[in-house]
């Protein structure tokens, strides 16, 4: 039961970075370049939880030819994990918005640095094998919104923004367990002046299992951002990834 449990999370927790961290990936800026953003999450109309989170940008290696940049999302969880840690995906440092929208499946490389149960990282296998186990799909797209251009005041700073629309929905149908569907549908507030392209995020999250609905608004802020001279050490990889390991790791 145990193992059932554990591969049932495996599968429902891949999900939801796709259509929250898509959103940072496109026109990524050079090593060294950081931004933190505070995150808020309301359910009817009330501030439930505030948490902040920092994205950053490594230099990685050469992947084919093209030059792939470590995207760091921290902390977060991931696959059903317990603890938070960075999360760190090997992209092409030239990602533009199509790939972005294709985030997991256009990484070559995904590393987990759990700080309890140490680092471990994911090969292009592994997240295709994850992806067909839970029988993923998704949408994931940015368009344009009325008004199309607005003023944001963000860490001090004022912005002028380009609104765009984001509409992103994923569905997961592993063995066994029912299906689920989340729904993402907001705005985003972008502007070249920061370093991930995004000043300020709404959305509403809806998540659908069965015949129940869970519905959550969620707010993000950029809060600061800059440039500092990236570690000169290389990424620890830590361990092969193993579905067993982590089953029985928790």
């Amino acid at each position: 039961m145990r193992c059932l449990f554990s591969l049932l999370l495996l599968g429902a927790s891949f999900i939801p970075a796709r259509a929250q961290w898509q959103i940072f990936a496109e026109n990524l800026p050079k090593p060294g370049s950081w931004a933190r953003y505070q995150i808020e999450n309301r359910i009817g109309g009330k501030v439930v939880s505030k948490s902040e989170i920092s994205i950053s940008i490594r230099t990685g290696m050469e992947v084919g030819g093209k030059p792939h940049v470590w995207f760091t999302v921290e902390p977060v969880g991931w696959l059903g994990s317990r603890e938070q840690a960075p999360l760190r995906l090997l992209l092409r440092e030239d990602m533009d918005r199509t790939g972005a929208s294709r985030l997991i499946e256009n990484s070559h490389e995904i590393v987990f640095s759990n700080p309890v149960k140490g680092a471990y990282h994911m090969t292009r296998e592994d997240i295709d094998w994850v992806s067909k186990w839970a029988n993923l799909s998704y949408t994931s797209e940015l368009t344009d919104d009325v008004p199309a251009q607005e003023v944001i005041e963000a860490g001090g700073r004022k912005f002028g923004c380009a609104r765009m629309k984001m509409r992103a929905s994923t569905i997961t149908d592993p063995p066994i367990v029912p299906k689920q569907t989340i729904e993402f549908k907001g705005t985003v507030w972008r502007s070249a002046q920061s370093p991930f392209g995004v000043v300020q995020a709404e959305w509403t999250e809806k998540t659908t299992k069965k015949d129940q609905s869970r519905e959550e608004l969620k707010a993000l802020r950029l809060i600061a951002n800059g440039w500092e001279q990236p570690p000169a050490e290389t990424i620890d990889r830590g361990r092969e990834f193993s579905v067993w390991r982590l089953i029985f790791g928790r």
